[in-house]
């Protein structure tokens, strides 16, 4: 299963690798390849789950910002469990700071494939040329007052 699940992970590297170069004639766009951590309310970081993905953001006028995004989540470096979390958010700008919320959702790649319902995404953050840091709740629906993830990332784009 290691080898798959590692086999699957290259795929989606190389596939976010490959697509920046055939999408950036959209129009206002701007790429990001981000990294970052999630955590529990406790704020343990215990186990350590690592994130990496790729963030869109299309710019719709002066202050409007749609950001689909998808990150791929490890536990630990055990590759025994890949989370794939694609999202898509709608963000307010005002000058390099932004605002935001949307809906994401986990999968699980591996043999015992699974999805959680749709949860909401609450980030915000700061864009600098060439980077951008971001802070984020999830928060299933389920329990909508009590956010259940936290979570960091630092992009670098263009």
């Amino acid at each position: 299963m290691k080898r798959r699940n590692l086999l699957a992970l290259f795929s989606i590297i190389l596939i976010l690798v490959i697509m920046p170069g055939r999408v950036s004639a959209i129009g206002p766009l701007d790429i990001y390849f981000q990294g970052g951590a999630i955590t529990d309310d406790s704020f343990s970081f215990s186990p350590l789950l690592w994130t990496a993905g790729i963030n869109l953001d299309f710019k719709t006028g002066s202050m409007l910002m749609i950001s689909p995004e998808l990150n791929i989540i490890i536990n630990e470096f055990d590759f025994d469990l890949i989370l794939l979390e694609p999202a898509l958010t709608i963000n307010f700008r005002l000058a390099n700071f932004f605002v935001g919320a949307g809906l994401t959702k986990f999968f699980e790649l591996g043999d015992d494939f699974w999805a959680n319902k749709f949860s909401l995404k609450i980030h915000g953050g700061l864009k600098l040329i060439g980077v951008k840091l971001r802070a984020y709740m999830i928060i299933p629906f389920d329990e909508l007052f009590k956010p259940t993830l936290y979570g960091g990332s630092i992009g670098f784009g263009f």
